[in-house]
């Protein structure tokens, strides 16, 4: 089975250790006994994750899982010090999360970009024997090893970064309606869970603002609910409903439970954010004609705005898109 998006890896990467320093004594025709002049020992390279802008999931980590920065470099004679070693730069999407494995604390949240976070140090490079001269002791035979790199492990867990995130149960019309405001092509058909991956689109307002969105995958199946970590960072979350399928007042709110208690059981204030609801296919006759009779008693159970629409005819769509572009920009800090 082909993997199509990678938003978790788990990787080990290890900085570079410090070149050892120099034991080295000047000779000279003139000058027999010119004394230690061994020099010091490069740095260890710093292993460090950063933030790409136009990287669209972890992928690049699927198969390949360590990561090693280079090592310094021996110092040399006539106090010559070793090179040092280059860093290993790692790329990853951003809104990546990145996590000490073993312990699970958080080391940084790489949400914009070009942010980064130094992993793991480099190894300090060694003194050569240059250092250790001293009046009685004229001619060290010592030099100091370089430290060490440093070995760690790694999570990393991406979370997409938008303005709303689309969810629902499935074939509730999410991804026809993402196709209808944006650019983005998800999988339209007329059976359930045709979206097995999170899909991002973006909608340019009259004034050529951006909104972004994303459309979560159905919430029903459990390996598809991983997927809701992102709408973490949304600032809307938009909520579809399948009108079609509801014929009276228990139906709606039966409905509505169902999907909802998956949002809430997920957690990380999902349940907090500002809501909208949508009530989609209100073309298709067996919707009935009690529609804005039921948004009304969905809009009192919930508080939340409710919107009955119809992403394949268009209805009460730019009305919709006006509400949620103009919340996102009273939502900006």
């Amino acid at each position: 089975m082909k993997v199509s998006f990678i938003d978790e890896a788990d990787i080990v990467v290890a900085s570079g250790s410090g070149g050892g320093g120099s034991i080295h004594f000047h000779r000279a025709r003139f000058l027999p006994k010119g004394g230690p002049d061994g020099g010091d020992g490069g740095r260890g390279g710093d292993v460090i994750v950063f933030a790409r802008e136009n990287l669209s999931d972890l992928s690049a980590y699927l198969h390949k899982k360590s990561f090693r920065a280079e090592s310094g470099a021996p110092g040399g004679g006539n106090k010559q010090h070793g090179k040092d070693g280059a860093d290993l730069r790692l790329a990853v999407p951003v809104g990546t999360q990145v996590f000490d494995a073993e312990t699970e604390e958080m080391l940084a949240d790489l949400d914009t970009p070009g942010a980064e976070v130094v992993v793991a140090r480099g190894g300090k490079g060694g003194k050569g024997n240059v250092h250790y001269k001293t009046p009685v002791r004229q001619a060290p035979r010592i030099a100091q090893k370089g430290i060490p790199g440093r070995r760690v492990s790694l999570r990393l867990v991406y979370k997409m970064i938008t303005d709303i995130a689309v969810v629902g149960p499935a074939n509730a019309g999410k991804s026809l309606f993402l196709s209808r405001i944006t650019s983005a092509k998800p999988k339209v058909a007329p059976y359930p869970f045709t979206t097995r991956v999170p899909q991002l689109g973006v909608y340019f307002t009259e004034h050529e603002e951006p909104v972004t969105f994303v459309e979560i995958p159905a919430l029903g199946m459990a390996p598809e609910r991983r997927f809701l970590k992102h709408a973490e960072r949304a600032r809307i979350l938009l909520y579809f409903l399948d009108a079609s399928r509801i014929v009276n007042e228990a139906d709606l709110f039966r409905e509505w439970t169902s999907f909802f208690d998956w949002v809430r059981a997920h957690g990380h204030g999902l349940t907090e954010k500002a809501g909208v609801l949508v009530l989609n296919k209100v073309d298709i006759a067996e919707a009935g004609k009690e529609t804005e009779a039921l948004a009304s008693k969905l809009h009192e159970r919930t508080g939340m705005s409710v919107y009955p629409i119809s992403a394949q005819t268009g209805r009460g769509v730019e009305n919709l898109l006006k509400v949620l572009a103009d919340s996102c920009k009273l939502d900006m800090p």
